[in-house]
């Protein structure tokens, strides 16, 4: 195939695009267009003799004999793998982030792309060529046109590939089949059209065992359906086309950040009256200055050192939309109180390890220079730690004020307090009866906070990176009454029953108290704000880290002896 008419063919389409992607939903309206259009080009480029060591465009196409067709593997600048029998290989972006060995290790080893097959007498419905263009096929001795019967040579290939390109060209792209390459990775921002490519399946990779269904005979399809997929910003009708029902994503051991642009502005939280974090921090303020970075500290710890930029107690500093990132020195109280500073969107927090246990801290003292050059170039991982919401509601079902919500990391309590008697709690979830609860407390706990009280109270210790909430009672008065795990979607209604003889008081990561009135529900759900905690090694090393450094998790005295010969 002509590679250059190949990419004159693409050009045309890019010629229709000015705009940047819009957004995802309108890009998955233009998936089916454009998958006609690519199978258009690989069917031309595929009916060719020896197209399997032609280059196209910017990827390569190569014979796949178990599919009956082509595999396409994109040179995006990311890595993509061939089947285990063919081996496999790495890539990387032209600028190389960091990658930690847990993230090479759990990617999928599927990111294999393939394009069937299809007859030229079914694509002219598609592309709108007529009979002749379907007879005019290639000659063996000319790769680039047809022979007549006097042995002279036409180039109908060409003219073919042309029509294709004039008859894309025509055709309406929209702004959502665009996709923008970031600056900083080329010298200019190009824009150029996506166009889709079938992926193929893990699950079907996985259950091929290697037998080519190309030409067996298939079942009569199942009927079509869709899905309408809920959540806090609304509502989306998917139309699966394999009429298969997904998640969406399994199984991401984190999430990568890079900045667009250098941070400005970085907030520096200390442990209070701590001298050991007071040297710390001129240290981090030096670096940063370096950097050409503003640092900010609270009034207080201003006040104390006299350092880095502050603003007035009075004044609504609007944080979190002016700091790029924090640095925390202290321990796991110290991340809490930058959990209260910022109750909606919290920039990413790299925490250094200057407290008494230090869970949550994933840094050393002596790693300070190094980790914040990291952090400031965008290279780093982060684990989005969940949070929870909570409000309460009087007897009439009213809410109280929005300013009185509030936002936890680690646990919500609702517990007797100074009385000695049981609490009488009804709980419902989503709405409907759950349980009456006859404890000394509950407590509604995110993962990362199953790690603190309520592991004491007997809860399990949950990954950060589970979905999800846990209902763990307070000594209860019954032998059955067991914790839960919840669906993070869930919404917990806890009522004060008229009859109760105890008014509880509900705590909020264990600082804010308030006390619950008969009548009186405390409503608490999952916040949409994580607390974005920069990863070290990875979130699941340094979650397992945690556990058995600081709490000592399945720790034994001695190791088994071996097993002695006979």
């Amino acid at each position: 195939a002509d590679v250059e008419t190949l990419e004159r063919a693409l050009e045309a389409v890019k010629a229709r695009s000015t705009h940047a992607l819009a957004n995802e939903e309108s890009y998955l309206a233009r998936i089916k267009e454009l998958e006609r259009m690519n199978r258009a080009l690989v069917t031309q480029v595929a009916s060719l003799p020896g197209v399997g060591s032609r280059e196209f465009g910017e990827g390569r196409l190569a014979p796949n004999n178990d599919r009956g067709g082509v595999t396409v593997e994109a040179n995006t600048g990311f890595a993509t793998h061939d089947p285990p029998e063919n081996g496999s290989r790495e890539g990387s972006p032209s600028r190389r982030h960091h990658r930690t060995p847990s993230y090479k290790t759990l990617r999928d080893k599927t990111n294999r792309l393939s394009v069937e097959r299809v007859e030229l007498r079914e694509l002219a419905g598609v592309v709108g060529l007529g009979g002749n263009q379907l007879n005019q096929t290639p000659s063996l001795d000319s790769p680039n046109g047809t022979s007549d019967n006097n042995g002279s040579t036409t180039n109908t290939v060409d003219t073919d590939v042309s029509q294709l390109a004039n008859t894309f060209a025509t055709q309406s792209v929209s702004t959502s089949s665009l996709e923008t390459v970031d600056p900083k990775f080329n010298d200019e921002v190009v824009t150029r059209p996506r166009i889709h490519f079938k992926r193929e399946d893990s699950d079907a990779s996985l259950f091929s065992n290697g037998e080519n269904t190309s030409n067996s005979k298939l079942p009569e399809k199942k009927a079509p359906f869709q899905l309408l997929l809920c959540n806090d910003d609304g509502c989306e009708v998917h139309t699966p086309e394999d009429r298969a029902i997904r998640r969406t994503q399994i199984g991401t051991p984190h999430s990568q950040f890079a900045w667009l642009a250098p941070p400005k502005n970085v907030l520096i939280v200390k442990k209070p009256n701590d001298k050991n974090t007071t040297s710390a921090l001129v240290e981090v303020v030096r670096i940063l200055q370096k950097k050409n970075i503003t640092p900010w500290v609270e009034p207080a710890v201003h006040w104390e050192t006299g350092v880095g930029v502050t603003w007035q107690l009075d004044d609504d500093p609007g944080l979190d939309k002016k700091i790029d990132f924090i640095i925390c020195l202290g321990g796991d109280g110290t991340i809490l109180w930058v959990s209260n500073l910022f109750p909606k969107a919290v920039p990413p927090v790299i925490s250094f390890a200057m407290g008494s246990l230090g869970f949550l801290t994933a840094f050393d003292e002596f790693e300070l220079g190094t980790a914040i050059d990291d952090v400031v170039r965008g290279e780093f991982f982060f684990t989005p730690r969940s949070r929870l919401c909570a409000y309460v509601v009087d007897a009439n079902g009213v809410e109280e004020s929005a300013g009185d919500t509030q936002v936890c990391l680690n646990e919500i309590v609702v517990d007797r307090g100074a009385s000695a008697a049981l609490v009488d709690l009804d709980v419902n979830i989503d709405g409907n009866p759950m349980t009456k609860v006859l404890a000394d407390g509950i407590l509604i706990s995110t993962p990362t906070g199953s790690t603190a009280y309520s592991l004491a109270a007997g809860g399990s210790m949950v990954h950060p990176g589970v979905s999800g909430v846990l209902f763990v009672p307070i000594c209860p008065h019954t032998l059955s009454f067991r914790p839960l795990v919840l669906p993070d979607t869930s919404v917990l209604t806890i009522t004060v029953p008229e009859s109760a003889r105890v008014e509880p008081v509900a705590s909020f990561d264990g600082k804010k108290q308030r006390t619950l009135r008969r009548g009186e529900s405390l409503v608490v759900k999952g916040w949409r704000y994580p607390v974005p905690a920069i990863c070290k090694a990875g979130e699941t090393k340094d979650w397992f880290k945690a556990v058995k450094n600081s709490l000592l998790w399945n720790v034994r005295g001695a190791t088994q002896k071996a097993q002695q010969g006979n």
